[in-house]
């Protein structure tokens, strides 16, 4: 292996997708160290440091003297009997996971029709955004915030907590869900693509609208979550 970048945190990702694709599914045991140091053309100290890594994401977990084993993911957590409107970033964290997201696209549009009697506006500021947690993604998030009150967004590193931003630089103290309506939904080409399930899987979809303490609307759109990953307590 002669990628650049650390070579353990290679085989890290290596395994990783494999056991996203359930190549290496959930209860299985991974092959032993020696076939894996052969496999990804490692010393034996690189690929015990990836398998180490693994396990703290609480992806593997490594039983002395019979093997490691894939560990079943943990779900994040969801309370929705409270109106206020929380990010997935502080929600995942909270719970102990590590959270991270990946910008897709960031594009004015026009406001979709079923949309824009809610925003009151015809161009919006369109975010698309995958969010991960610990052993891979687990929601495709689409959304559309009014312009031209949310135009400088744009500029704004997305990669970090929105609703974060929105307080940060638009004095937004406090996030209400005005709306949020929860149903199934089956991965299209594109969801599927983005979270690395088969077109078809059984998605739930949240339609969601937030609006500020003064009633206005900060953004609306749509959730697409892994099912057997997130978890809704009311």
């Amino acid at each position: 292996m002669k990628e650049t970048g650390s070579l353990y945190s290679q085989v890290m990702e290596k395994i990783r997708q494999k056991i996203i694709t359930g190549e290496y599914p959930v209860n299985s045991k991974l092959p032993n160290e020696f076939e894996l140091s052969e496999q990804f053309a490692v010393s034996r100290v690189t690929l015990r440091k990836a398998i180490k890594g693994l396990a703290e994401d609480g992806l593997v977990e490594k039983i002395q003297g019979v093997g490691t084993f894939v560990r079943k993911p943990q779900k994040v957590k969801r309370i929705i009997s409270s109106p206020a409107a929380e990010s997935f970033s502080q929600i995942a964290k909270k719970e102990g996971f590590k959270a991270s997201v990946e910008v897709i696209k960031v594009k004015e549009v026009e406001t979709p029709p079923k949309l824009r009697k809610i925003l009151e506006t015809k161009h919006s500021l369109f975010i698309e955004r995958v969010h991960s947690v610990n052993d891979g993604p687990i929601m495709l998030e689409c959304n559309y915030f009014p312009l031209p009150r949310f135009a400088g967004l744009a500029k704004e590193d997305l990669s970090q907590s929105l609703y974060q931003i929105l307080q940060d630089k638009y004095q937004i103290a406090k996030l209400n869900s005005r709306d949020l309506i929860i149903s199934v939904a089956l991965a299209s080409l594109s969801e599927a693509k983005f979270l690395k399930k088969s077109i078809g899987f059984p998605l739930l979809l949240l339609q969601v609208c937030i609006e500020d303490e003064h009633n206005n609307v900060v953004h609306a759109g749509e959730q697409y979550i892994i099912s057997d990953r997130y978890e809704f307590h009311v």
